[in-house]
């Protein structure tokens, strides 16, 4: 879906935890198709917790100078968008959608404080973020919308599977906040869901309208809440 007659809208996009922006290929690939100026932005998702990484975020995205900037962010990014949103009021406006992001906190990474080594590689991630606590709360006045997965796939078969409904990784009651102006299930992955040609169109779609297409089939369940 393209805009017509309008400026082409920027859109920074977000990757998770011990990711790259380089790994946001795809994703990128389809929304520059859709007519958005794309900026896919790295951050250190291990050397930094969310709240600093959101100080270093503000600064390249103040480099873009754009008139209006939308957000994508995956997993671990939505929770550094939160930060981000929270620290700065001088961001330009625009829309937010989240991919997987365990916005109550993530039941898996906790799982893996277990592992030794990567709980050493997790542990700036964990402090206020991927814990659950001390989350900023949500005062932006942007809409925003959550992807959500559920598949039975995913790293925390490792350990023993989600005990919930989710995207292997995420369930989707971590998904969910009282914020939130629209709420959606598809079926697939966590890391499914940065090379799907679906997620990419329902994310353009919500950046565009301010709300998710109407559901295309049975495997999908969307909720809008404001």
């Amino acid at each position: 879906m393209k805009p017509n007659n309008k400026p082409q809208p920027h859109v920074i996009i977000l990757h998770g935890v011990l990711m790259h922006a380089l790994e946001m290929f795809y994703l990128v690939h389809q929304l520059k198709k859709a007519g958005f100026i794309v900026h896919p932005l790295s951050y250190q998702s291990i050397l930094k917790t969310p709240a600093q990484n959101a100080s270093v975020l503000h600064r390249k995205i103040r480099q873009l100078k754009a008139n209006r900037l939308h957000i994508i962010a995956h997993s671990l990014g939505g929770i550094v968008t939160t930060h981000l949103l929270a620290q700065f009021d001088d961001l330009p406006k625009g829309r937010v959608v989240m991919l997987g992001t365990p916005i109550q906190g993530s039941w898996f990474a906790k799982k893996l404080r277990y592992y030794p080594l990567i709980n050493k590689l997790l542990a700036n991630s964990m402090q206020q973020g991927l814990s659950g606590e001390g989350i900023p709360e949500w005062t932006s006045k942007r809409r925003w919308g959550m992807i959500a997965g559920q598949t039975k796939r995913g790293l925390a078969i490792i350990a023993g599977g989600l005990p919930h409904n989710g995207d292997g990784t995420v369930m989707v009651k971590e998904t969910r906040h009282q914020h939130l102006s629209a709420h959606i299930t598809l079926p697939i992955s966590h890391t499914g869901m940065l090379f799907s040609k679906q997620v990419a169109h329902y994310a353009a779609y919500f950046l565009l309208v301010g709300e998710f297409p109407k559901k295309e089939n049975k495997k999908e369940e969307s909720t809008a809440i404001n």
